[in-house]
């Protein structure tokens, strides 16, 4: 649709798609796609308050998609959270995380090598 959008992979498949007609036969072709869920847009007022900071959405289950596995431009993660909103809703949402690494596998546990900072 041409805007960038979250969604979930559910999963990967390769589809046969008739590529034409060589004078006898039709000419197939397989196609990489995979099967998403998709999120909503970030909710824009939460967005503005953060400063561009917490991307915030809401997943749409029931919104499934089969989309070419090269426009796929990115891989994050979606965390679960239940924020109020600006709008005093209460409700479950997800938070982007651009890039999740094994950097939080030590996440407040203290280092204490050579490299180790002092408080």
């Amino acid at each position: 649709e041409g805007e960038i959008r979250v969604a979930e992979v559910l999963y990967f498949t390769r589809l046969p798609i008739e590529a034409g007609f060589d004078g006898e036969n039709s000419i197939w072709v397989w196609n990489d796609v995979a099967v998403v869920s998709m999120f909503s847009l970030p909710d824009q007022e939460l967005l503005d308050l953060s400063c561009h900071t917490v991307s915030s959405c809401r997943h749409d289950e029931d919104d499934v998609r089969v989309i070419d596995l090269k426009s796929i431009l990115s891989v994050v993660g979606m965390v679960p959270h239940r924020p109020t909103l600006p709008s005093g809703v209460t409700e479950d949402w997800f938070f982007m995380v651009e890039k999740p690494g094994l950097d939080i596998a030590t996440f407040g546990v203290p280092y204490e090598g050579d490299a180790a900072q002092d408080d």
